[in-house]
């Protein structure tokens, strides 16, 4: 009897020391991309901005998004409509798998940094509503204008780790009319 309780105490006792170091593993710093892409129109041309790097990362699993421009749009200047601006994620199958949650705060603003929406309000993309809408009317504000991400996190399911594979958000903004 007292040889199977020697064995089971070190069986406890390797089963803590393995996962005590998957803790330790994962605890450790990482860095998170966003990816951004643009077509174009007729009406308004879109340029992405340069992939944004997170520079908060804790753990590996957790982290904030820096603030920085996405997209600069440029209406035609002989375009007289009213615009839709939709900024999607389009990798929410792959980043589901990853993200315990992750959500980005979204603006539309206009040359001089003021808000350029018709409702001048922030919108928040997130894995449950991957689709930001910001309506532009025409003559209000100064071009160019920007989709900047204002703020926003990120956390990993436990166990997961941003080393070893891309797992970046993948922007996608188009512009319609109104």
């Amino acid at each position: 009897m007292a040889k199977v309780k020697k064995i089971l105490l070190i069986a406890l006792v390797s089963l803590v020391v393995v996962t005590g170091g998957m803790f330790a593993y994962t605890f450790t710093t990482a860095t998170a991309t966003i990816g951004v892409s643009a077509p174009t129109s007729d009406f308004a041309n879109i340029t992405a901005n340069t992939s944004i790097t997170a520079p908060t990362v804790f753990g590996k699993f957790t982290g904030t998004w820096p603030s920085a421009p996405l997209f600069t749009i440029t209406p035609d200047p002989n375009y007289q409509g009213d615009l839709v601006i939709t900024v999607s994620l389009i990798n929410t199958g792959e980043l589901v798998r990853q993200y315990h949650h992750l959500n980005m705060e979204l603006q539309f603003k206009d040359s001089t940094g003021a808000l350029a929406d018709e409702g001048s309000r922030t919108e928040v993309l997130n894995l449950q509503n991957a689709q930001v809408l910001f309506t532009w009317t025409s003559g209000n504000g100064t071009s160019p204008y920007t989709v900047d991400l204002v703020g926003g996190g990120y956390r990993l399911h436990p166990f997961k780790s941003l080393t070893g594979g891309s797992y970046q958000p993948h922007l996608w903004c188009e512009v319609t009319q109104r």
